[in-house]
């Protein structure tokens, strides 16, 4: 069964297929996340500016290099994987450069990329919604208990905060959970990309709990470890 949120049917009418690729350096965005960017090289300027001229919808895709030279790659293949975002207030400086924010929308993945005259890439997408087995090897709803429980032990101070529970009860998908989860938390870019390429729920949820399980075993053999040190006066 494919799922669509009511936010992905109010921004895909928008959807042309041919999107230009904005390839951001260690930031992995995820639907159902907004991302706050300054813009400062002239082609990321030149994309946002066509982008916003035109309503037009972008991919992001963490960009990838080599790693013997450090070199960027850049083979079709190497894009892979995007999340389709909506630019939101952007505001250019006098400088030229631009502040925006990115809202994530769905997951999508490259098929092929379009020869363009822009200093940027374009890329044609298919659009890969969150997918949901119909026969889970997992129970769902004990599946967002145990990653809110996991998530409150490692990352809220008071997990009898009423905002816990509001959030426990909420009516939400899996999907949506996990990626709110998962970029509330500094995940490495690797983990989150991972994250974003896994559009099967079940397996997504699998990657995230099992980061939040390896986190807590870390602070529970190393507790001081993560204790938040005193800042004393300068008086």
């Amino acid at each position: 069964m494919t799922v669509f949120s009511d936010l992905i049917e109010q921004e895909l009418p928008a959807f042309s297929g041919i999107v230009p690729v904005l390839e951001l350096e260690d930031r992995v965005l995820l639907p159902h996340s907004i991302l706050s960017l300054r813009m400062t090289a002239a082609a990321d300027c030149q994309l946002i500016a066509d982008a916003i001229s035109d309503n037009a919808l972008v991919a992001v895709t963490l960009k990838q290099t080599s790693i013997d030279t450090g070199y960027e790659v850049r083979q079709a293949a190497a894009i892979g994987s995007v999340c389709l975002a909506s630019i939101v207030a952007p505001y250019q400086l006098q400088s030229g450069d631009y502040s925006i924010l990115l809202r994530g929308i769905c997951r999508a993945r490259s098929v092929v990329i379009q020869e363009s005259d822009c200093p940027y890439q374009k890329a044609l997408l298919e659009l890969n919604p969150d997918f949901y087995a119909d026969q889970p090897v997992i129970h769902r709803e004990h599946r967002q208990l145990e990653l809110l429980e996991h998530y409150a032990r490692n990352f809220l101070d008071n997990s009898s905060d009423p905002t816990y529970y509001h959030l426990l009860h909420r009516e939400i998908s899996l999907g949506k959970l996990c990626d709110t989860l998962a970029d509330t938390i500094n995940l490495q870019p690797a983990l989150s990309r991972l994250i974003l390429e896994e559009h099967d729920v079940d397996l997504r949820s699998d990657l995230l709990l099992n980061f939040l399980k390896n986190k807590l075993r870390e602070q529970q053999c190393n507790p001081l470890g993560h204790a938040i040190s005193t800042e004393f006066s300068q008086n």
